[in-house]
């Protein structure tokens, strides 16, 4: 199966979903947003296929929703078009999946790419990989980690994580619940496919009644909310100053209430 911005591949009953754009970190444009739709929907259909590994290709997991295409949004209906009809999608495709997903993070995980992490059943990071939620960096907002990743990590680990948008390490990521195991880099995609092969023994329609226990505290009104402050902001005076300003790589220069 071919696509312009991942790499699907099936390997003994295992999707593996791979972010294809290293050039640009991975970063998740529209295209890469709709693929990994894409990718999900031919594993969920395959019945050969019992578990989905979703990694990166290069160095970096995902660094986020792609600020250079964001920045060029210039009315309000591109700025919902973009987060409502590719990202919104792919994250309750993640999130209504009966098939488990493990998050394979192999580098870098920042903003949109932390939150996909988040979403999935299972994360095993390299022992190299990074997290970080710097959405309020560029005048943004973390519509996942502060609906859903806050079940995980407790208020005062996401607080210091979203308010400060400082990366952390993978076994500071594993101490506050972000991540499952962490493993040395040249034993990162064998450990992953030894986890499949575990969950692999458990019933699939098991594995479905888990999923939709453990996934009822995801509310759709709460996250659909999420979404609109992130929408909301990314258009306000503030949110396009920080975008402009991480494109140019500069300081951006915050409006102070008066």
């Amino acid at each position: 199966m071919s696509f312009q911005y991942t790499l699907y591949e099936k390997e003994e009953h295992i999707a593996w979903v791979t972010l294809n754009r290293p050039e640009a970190l991975n970063a998740l444009n529209s295209g890469l947003w709709r693929e990994i739709h894409q990718c999900l929907d031919t594993a969920e259909k395959d019945e050969d296929v019992r578990v989905i590994v979703i990694t990166g290709a290069g160095r970096a997991f995902s660094a986020g929703d792609d600020i250079k295409e964001v920045s060029t949004l210039k009315t309000s209906s591109e700025i919902r078009n973009f987060f409502i009809n590719y990202a919104a999608p792919t994250i309750a495709k993640i999130i209504q999946l009966s098939k488990p997903i493990i998050a394979c993070v192999n580098g870098l995980a920042f903003g949109g790419g932390c939150e996909l992490a988040i979403l999935c059943d299972v994360v095993i990071a390299s022992e190299n990989a990074l997290f970080a939620v710097p959405e309020a960096r560029v005048g943004a907002y973390p519509p996942i980690a502060c609906s859903i990743g806050i079940y995980f990590t407790g208020k005062l680990n996401l607080s210091m994580l979203a308010l400060t948008g400082e990366p952390t390490t993978a076994n500071e990521a594993h101490r506050i619940g972000l991540v499952n195991k962490v493993v040395p880099s040249d034993k990162l995609r064998d450990t992953t496919k030894e986890l499949a092969e575990k969950i692999m023994l458990s019933a699939p329609s098991s594995i479905k009644e888990i999923k939709k226990a453990l996934n009822r505290k995801f509310q759709p009104e709460e996250l659909e909310q999420a979404v609109e402050t992130l929408i909301a902001l990314v258009e306000t005076e503030e949110g396009r100053e920080g975008h402009k300003a991480f494109v140019e790589k500069k300081p951006p220069k915050w409006i102070m209430e008066k």
